[in-house]
């Protein structure tokens, strides 16, 4: 009998790169991923750890820091709450009636497949039932390869009742380049509470392939947080099963695309079982022929009356030459439900410039201002992060001095 492995390495062998034929790729060419230099993973003996940029957390329950396979430090707390820290194996022979969640064995398209079958690190983190985690856990992922391929696989279960938050963090030295095609899925309990925050800080020449599918159970209450600031190109899907009653997510997200990046997100919030509600907030900004791509899909099943959803996306266009894109959707399949969705693209306004330089502020400076302004209600929502070097990653991801 094959593994799960070998399936995916004998599905990916036939299947062909995405390309503009399929919708949710037609407008990211495949090559700006360039999967094919990328054919080597990780060289393991080539890390060094002093190249690792740790994020400037306030405070934390534990630091899970992994280069490669290799967890290259280890801090943790004596909080309850914490995780147990397992191997996939082990961790969905503890839980079989969710293995279909985490092994579904069926891959989308060839990155997903060559996520499954050349995974490079891969960790089950299991959040036990009943307990509350007062400091935030964070996971933070580093490929340190020059023009290797990362593929970090994640599978976070956080039981009935637990409540905390979760930090994943996916970033370089800065210096090398590296395509990571990341994987997390993440089944959240019945009666949960949990944040869970997805941070990038990629060199600029890297790329990013990034599956998130979370499963929501009864009652269980989901807050999703995505900051995309660094690599040159982004494909990224993040999809929300909503399947259990009463269950709530409110995701967010912060974007940029400066100087020749392409960022490319997908959003679906499925709405499964009754009486179930989602909001989402995605603000993008854009600058000096960069490029973004938001699709957002609300949908709702038949079995789903009673749902209540809103989809946003403001998108802030700086200078000529950069480009926005939003597709939002809705695919309603009852009756019962109250959903919609907005959209706006658009560039600052030219009398909240006038009147900050007329304070003495340079005009660089005042359009810096006022797109930190635009991104604050997110940034707020992550007090554990500085606010300052959070802005600063911002304002350094669209290219300063230009602005």
């Amino acid at each position: 009998m094959k593994t799960y492995t070998e399936t995916a390495a004998a599905v990916l062998k036939n299947m062909n790169w995405p390309d503009k034929k399929v919708e949710i790729w037609r407008r990211t060419p495949v090559r700006l991923l360039d999967p094919i230099s990328f054919s080597e993973g990780v060289d393991e003996n080539s890390f060094d750890a002093n190249q690792a940029v740790l994020l400037p957390f306030k405070e934390k329950s534990a630091h899970l820091h992994y280069a490669g396979s290799k967890m290259i430090s280890g801090v943790i707390s004596t909080q309850e709450g914490l995780p147990e820290i397992l191997s996939p194996t082990l961790g969905v022979s503890r839980y079989p009636e969710q293995k279909d969640f985490f092994f579904p064995g069926e891959w989308a398209d060839r990155f997903e497949a060559w996520n499954d079958s050349a995974a490079t690190n891969s960790v089950f983190l299991n959040f036990p039932e009943g307990k509350i985690l007062k400091q935030p856990f964070v996971l933070q992922l580093d490929s340190l390869s020059r023009n290797r391929y990362s593929a970090p696989r994640i599978f976070i279960r956080i039981g009935e009742g637990w409540e905390g938050k979760i930090f994943i963090a996916t970033n370089g030295s800065g210096k090398e380049k590296e395509l990571v095609n990341a994987s997390l899925r993440v089944w959240a309990g019945e009666g949960s509470h949990s944040e869970i925050v997805e941070i990038q800080t990629l060199g600029r020449e890297s790329r990013l392939v990034q599956n998130t599918i979370v499963r929501l159970e009864r009652d269980s209450r989901v807050t999703h947080s995505q900051i995309q600031l660094g690599a040159a190109a982004v494909k990224g899907n993040a999809a929300f099963r909503l399947a259990g009653v009463g269950a709530e997510l409110q995701a967010g997200g912060i974007f940029t695309s400066g100087k020749d990046q392409h960022k490319d997100l997908r959003l679906e919030q499925k709405h499964i079982a009754p009486h179930t509600s989602s909001r989402a907030l995605y603000k993008g900004a854009v600058s000096h022929r960069g490029r973004s791509v938001f699709q957002g899909m609300i949908k709702v099943e038949h079995e789903a009356r009673g749902t209540d959803a809103y989809l946003s996306n403001k998108n802030l266009i700086l200078n000529k030459g950069a480009r926005a894109d939003a597709i939002p959707g809705l695919k309603i399949l009852t009756d019962d439900v109250k959903c919609s969705h907005g959209s706006t693209t658009g560039k600052l306004d030219p009398s909240q410039i006038f009147y900050l330089m007329s304070r003495g502020i340079s005009r660089s400076e005042a359009v810096k201002m006022l797109t930190e302004g635009m991104f604050q209600e997110i940034i707020i929502r992550h007090p554990e992060l500085p606010s300052d070097w959070l802005k600063e990653q911002i304002a350094r991801s669209l290219e300063p001095g230009e602005l």
